[in-house]
């Protein structure tokens, strides 16, 4: 995704208040409400080619579920990650946001996520060239024509085509996202406005390596300082080395790929659409996608850095010992595939009083995906243009300590029902029940019952001890909304909203060593306060509360070795990731407001307070040299979360000029469980300026990072369970950071 191009559409969502005074209780809770518009997804700090993720107080996917033509763009965020078959751009009719209630009547989770729908011809031709360019060398063509042939019919084409090098130029590749996308269409509209059907065929290629790390010093006060002279977000810091080596989880051979195609996806969606009306206002909807992909993903993750000393075995690659610095680095080597089928149909319409706005739908999505996994730690040089050090003579070290492995089919069958009611001229309610039932059935390479499966240094499944098992799993997820909204005075009154979703284990989580759990993990989310809409203002100002039971995640754990094991020498880290699950909750407070206070200019504000914290956190692990380390974070502040948010986004236009900026903050983080390091706060900034010089042309100038802040996050694996933060103070780590100062051009033809 460009984030230049975007702006202009997005934006339009973003500070567009089209919401007049009104009783407000006649609309439905996704139109009476700004929150969807306002939620800004497709402007994010940290990459330009997705959405950003939207917190409600607990951890998100690094992903956005993003929906296309009434469909998930990926059955999940694994395989397949979305934003490698989606953008935002000319080839959409519209992009807009799902709120939490939409996210869980249509897809089952509590969250934000992105709802799009594809161009499709109209009843006159029309063409779009959006190309763009930053100051790094990124260049991005976006091109769209739809034309109608005759009788109703008519047909779309398009392509997307992104060249980008990054901001921190890699000697590895020439191109760290080079993105190909071709879309085509045929539909038939019927007369009398009655509907519309089409179908929809897109061939994605997707090449994306990233490497967004580089070291710092971490104060101990929460700031952080430049290393060494290595300049966040600019600097390169992986050595030159482009092939990708490692060893087939499967057959143990060593292999070789080179890190352009071991970074590269490719896809075919076809997807119909069909919505048909009747005299009645009843409407039919009917969406079925399918989508063929095969996803091979290596981008390394950043570790500890660490201190080699004499004798400590790590070399150049001509042989000279190495004394300094040590970055090291985990490498996950994904062979995967995604094969889904989804259909869904869908009934809509109003009760003849007009006070019961009703939707019942039923889905069936069936899912063939797996993985072949493979990992391996390497390491080099923490400095700017690093050089690749050996281990012992070795490239690479830990061979498939850490592998994961599935191969299966998902069947989910789910169904829908909701209801708006307009009570009366003040009292408004919106209810909703979705049930689903998912079966999840394949092989796998679980280690519960087969000590053989047990990850170890050199592990792969054909070595004649490992087993691949089978699995066959059935479950029931629930979801029920609710929301109410009562009118005290024109335009001011009282709402509220509660939802709840269970979901079971899914088709991805056989992968890992163990069995999944089989409880349920079940989010309750409650929020309600005050609403205010006139001329001038559109506020709501609410309590929420959010809880989440038996989250699973598979976070790394480092330890350092007091006995030799296996590469690792006493005093060396080692770095395990395990599956584990526990419970989070978080209470809070959000204000948001769209004000406009004069002819053209608008500005959105929110304002968000809340306390996220770890439940039931408690766990152990015995690392290689025998030693179990145990674990208890319960009531903790969730890492990464931060406390207060804000954001502030003015935007004002005048004849055919338009000048907007965007600017959030983003209170400290904690960087380990136990809470004792954190970074600062920080804040994300956007601006720019939009010229509309006639009906077929115009010229967008924007900005990311306006302060050129380093926005360094990340995570001290070695500290987990550090109480005292003074080893800490000046330390030397390796973690993320946001875009840097970005300069982007974009110009749009329409015609």
């Amino acid at each position: 995704m460009n984030l230049s191009r975007t702006l202009l559409t997005t934006v339009l969502i973003v500070f567009a208040t089209g919401l007049s005074a009104q009783e407000a209780v006649k609309d439905s809770v996704r139109t009476s409400s700004s929150e969807g518009s306002n939620r800004n997804m497709l402007m994010n700090a940290a990459s330009a080619s997705q959405p950003r993720q939207i917190s409600l107080g607990l951890p998100t996917a690094n992903w956005a579920t993003i929906y296309e033509d009434g469909l998930p763009v990926s059955h999940y965020m694994l395989q397949i990650y979305p934003y490698k078959s989606w953008h935002s751009g000319v080839s959409h009719e519209s992009a807009g946001t799902m709120t939490p209630q939409d996210m869980v009547l249509k897809y089952g989770t509590i969250s934000y996520g992105v709802d799009s729908k594809s161009k499709l011809a109209g009843d006159k031709f029309e063409g779009k060239v959006n190309y763009t360019l930053n100051h790094f060398g990124r260049q991005a063509i976006d091109a769209n024509i739809s034309s109608p042939i005759g009788k109703g019919w008519g047909f779309s084409v398009g392509t997307y085509q992104n060249f980008d090098p990054g901001s921190n130029h890699l000697d590895m590749t020439s191109l760290q996202d080079r993105v190909q996308f071709y879309k085509g269409s045929i539909s038939k509209t019927w007369d009398e406005g009655r509907g519309k059907a089409g179908l929809i065929y897109q061939y994605s290629q997707y090449k994306g390596i990233i490497e967004n790390f580089g070291p710092f010093i971490f104060v101990g006060d929460g700031s952080v300082k430049e290393y060494d002279g290595f300049k966040l977000g600019t600097d390169q810091y992986l050595p030159a080395n482009n092939m990708v080596t490692f060893m087939d989880m499967e057959t143990g051979q060593m292999m070789e790929q080179h890190i352009d195609k071991a970074n590269t996806d490719k896809i075919h969606n076809v997807n119909f659409v069909l919505d048909y009306q009747w005299d009645n206002g009843t409407k039919l909807s009917v969406h079925s996608k399918y989508k063929r992909g095969h996803s091979y993903r290596s981008n390394s993750t950043v570790m500890g850095v660490s201190e080699a000393i004499a004798g400590s075995g790590y070399t150049y690659e001509d042989g000279r010992e190495y004394i300094g610095k040590v970055q090291a680095r985990r490498m996950l080597h994904f062979d995967a595939f995604d094969h889904f089928w989804m259909v869904n149909a869908e009934l809509t319409g109003k009760s003849k009083d007009q006070r019961h706005k009703w939707r019942a739908e039923v889905d069936y999505w069936l899912n063939h995906g797996g993985t072949n996994t493979s990992m391996y730690m390497f390491a080099h040089e923490a400095k700017k243009d690093p050089k690749l050090l050996l281990l012992n003579g070795n490239k690479g070290y830990n061979y498939n300590t850490y592998i994961e492995y599935y191969n299966g089919h998902e069947h989910k069958v789910f169904g829908l029902i909701s209801d708006e009611w307009n009570v009366s001229d003040r009292l408004w309610l919106y209810g909703g029940v979705r049930l689903e039932y998912i079966k999840e059935h394949g092989t796998a390479a679980l280690a519960d019952n087969e000590p053989g499966n047990k990850r170890h240094a050199g592990f792969y499944l054909n070595d004649g001890v490992a087993k691949k098992t089978k699995f066959d799993d059935g479950h029931i997820n629930p979801a029920y909304i609710f929301s109410g909204r009562l009118a005290l005075l024109s335009g001011f009154g009282l709402q509220a909203e509660y939802s709840t979703a269970t979901i079971h284990s899914q088709l991805f989580h056989y992968g890992t060593a163990y069995y999944p759990t089989l409880e349920p993990s079940t989010v309750h989310y409650l929020r309600g306060g005050i609403y205010w809409k006139n001329k001038w203002i559109d506020l709501t100002s609410q309590i929420t509360n959010i809880t989440m039971s038996n989250s699973q995640e598979r976070p790394n754990f480092e330890h350092v070795l007091v006995r030799d094991a296996g590469d690792l020498k006493a005093g060396m880290s080692e770095t395990v990731t395990t599956q584990i699950a526990y419970d989070l909750a978080t209470l809070g407070w959000v204000t948001d407001a769209v004000l406009t206070p004069f002819k053209g200019f608008n500005v959105h504000l929110m304002f968000t307070m809340r306390n996220p914290k770890y439940k039931n956190f408690k766990l152990s692990h015995t690392f290689s040299d025998g030693v179990t380390e145990e674990y208890d974070f319960s009531d903790k502040n969730i890492t990464a979360l931060s406390k207060v948010e804000l954001e502030v986004e003015p935007s004002y236009t005048f004849g055919d000029w338009r000048i907007w900026a965007s600017a959030r903050y983003f209170s400290k983080q904690y960087i380990n469980k136990t809470n004792s390091l954190y970074f600062n706060g920080r804040w994300e900034t956007f601006g720019g300026v939009d010229y509309k010089l006639n009906n077929h042309v115009s010229f967008s100038a924007s900005v990311v990072n306006i302060l050129n802040q380093k926005g360094a996050s990340g995570s001290i694996a070695s500290a987990d369970l550090v109480t005292d933060p003074t080893p800490y103070k000046n330390y030397v780590m390796a973690g993320t950071f946001i875009r840097p100062f970005t300069l982007e051009l974009t110009t749009k033809l329409s015609f």
